[in-house]
């Protein structure tokens, strides 16, 4: 196995799970406790700086993921590690079909919007964040345990 791919895939696996985490116990919710205006405009400000680096941090991500896949091929983390790469696959995958449209929704709202109309968007948006943070962590979390198993793998039969 070549140790750089593994490390690039669970390096970039936990930074993201880490920073995704962070957004939905820590930077999401204090936005909430703004005035509405205040909330409209900074969730705004975050949704257009992250929409210019997540789409980068997280494809590096699902190469570095299916990469270290490819390269466990034949041994007993194999299972683990694509176990990994899908569950990276299936947030980006929640991430187009249902974040990136509530995103754009986010980004149009007008700042003197109502709360009503802001919570229609923002609430989906913060159950579908929940799913991509749990599936983040689940992939970091096969990845790690794959790393653990390394010297003590036998090939698969």
């Amino acid at each position: 196995m070549r140790s750089t791919i593994q490390f690039a895939a669970l390096s970039l696996s936990g930074l993201l799970a880490g920073n995704e985490l962070a957004t939905l116990i820590g930077a999401h919710p204090a936005v909430r406790t703004l005035p509405l205006r205040t909330q409209i405009e900074a969730e705004q400000a975050l949704t257009d700086r992250l929409g210019k680096v997540m789409p980068v941090y997280t494809s590096a991500t699902l190469v570095a993921v299916g990469a270290a896949a490819a390269d466990r091929a034949g041994t007993p983390a194999f299972r683990l590690t694509v176990t990994a790469a899908a569950a990276t696959a299936a947030m980006l995958a929640i991430t187009g079909l249902g974040n990136i449209p509530l995103n754009q929704r986010t980004t149009r709202y007008p700042v003197d919007g109502d709360a009503q109309g802001w919570a229609g968007i923002r609430r989906p948006w913060e159950r579908l964040h929940l799913a991509r943070v749990l599936l983040d962590l689940a992939a970091f979390g096969c990845l790690a345990t794959a790393a653990l198993n390394v010297g003590r793998e036998q090939p698969a039969s």
